[in-house]
């Protein structure tokens, strides 16, 4: 089946302006226009369903696609799109993919069949088949908390390798050496996997060898981070320290700690991502790497409504991080320096 490329290929133009002259082929100059036809005929090109999204009439209307409702810092970002279109007359619709794929696609067919004029994603695949779609038909949209820092997309996130090296490294300035990672799975998001990253390179510039045994890949959930813990803390030599892919994560894992018999942060200490609005309220009071969500949420509904006007403007934005010192960390209590145990990739 030919695509909207074959045919910019085909007619030596853009994807966006096959795009033009599919939705509005009076802004396109007539000899271009004749062009393009001529390639969508030889092309034998039809656009398909997906495309029926594109409106020749604005609606006003844009969709939200989150992976979890029940994180609050997906409820932050929400609340700073919501607020942005807010002040430009602009509605929001919601959709929550629970971070599988199957669901992110089917929401994503939805909403441009409902005629929204563009799409803010937090997607679990930024390679994946639909968003190459979304491009190459040069429908707007605009990926949130995204790892890209190039190409076609236009994208809001932080650097999640600088975010989980900070952690590590505040955990090494404590004293610690034997540090796990309770980490969401990296076949449902690559921030996560950006994250460990960070955390490796880490250890590898302070001389405190890997060990894969110290990582354990899991769902985005308190039960995620409870069972993980244990899992951790039934090891031979566990970790004095751990660095949670997110709150979420190490809200589970200190209940875990403390169902073990543990006290934070004497026996064990503890490092989060995101700081969600809880953090500071939990006891410990969470250390953790700080994203600003909600002004990553307004500032993805800016570039939103930009790259409607300007789609072949594409901008990517990466915010800064922070770590955030509270409680839930303190200096080591017992010597893990015999308990390294050797470099076990």
């Amino acid at each position: 089946m030919s695509t909207i490329r074959d045919v910019a290929r085909l007619a030596q133009v853009s994807t966006a302006t096959v795009s033009r002259v599919i939705n509005s082929p009076d802004s396109v100059r007539e000899k271009t226009r004749e062009k393009v036809l001529r390639a969508m005929k030889m092309c034998n090109y039809k656009y398909n369903a997906l495309a029926r999204g594109f409106a020749t009439k604005k609606s006003n209307t844009i969709g939200l696609i989150i992976p979890n409702i029940n994180n609050p810092v997906f409820a932050e970002s929400t609340l700073g799109v919501q607020e942005y279109a807010e002040e430009k007359q602009i509605k929001v619709i919601l959709g929550n993919t629970s971070y599988k794929i199957s669901q992110e696609e089917s929401l994503i067919k939805a909403l441009r069949e409902s005629q929204v004029d563009g799409l803010i994603i937090t997607t679990t695949n930024p390679k994946g088949e639909i968003i190459k779609t979304l491009t190459d038909e040069g429908f707007p949209f605009v990926l949130l908390f995204s790892t890209v820092k190039g190409g076609p997309f236009s994208a809001v996130g932080v650097d999640n390798y600088r975010g989980g090296y900070v952690a590590t490294e505040h955990l090494i300035s404590l004293g610690h050496r034997r540090i796990g990672m309770i980490a969401g799975s990296f076949t449902v998001t690559d921030r996560s996997y950006h994250r460990w990253h960070g955390y490796r390179q880490c250890l590898k510039d302070n001389g405190i060898p890997y060990d894969k045994d110290l990582l354990v890949q899991t769902e985005y959930s308190l039960t995620g981070g409870r069972d993980s813990i244990k899992q951790l803390l039934e090891q031979e030599y566990p970790p004095s320290a751990v660095f949670c892919s997110n709150d979420y994560i190490a809200l589970g894992a200190i209940k875990g700690a403390r169902e073990s018999g543990l006290s934070l942060p004497e026996d064990l200490s503890i490092v989060g991502f995101d700081d969600m609005p809880t953090a500071s309220y939990m006891v410990p009071a969470l250390t953790t790497v700080r994203q600003p969500a909600y002004e990553m949420g307004r500032r993805a509904c800016e570039l939103l409504l930009q790259k409607m006007e300007n789609p072949e403007k594409p901008e990517q934005h990466m915010m800064e991080t922070k770590l955030i010192v509270r409680e839930s960390t303190a200096a080591v209590q017992r010597d893990t320096e015999a308990e390294d145990g050797g470099d076990r990739q």
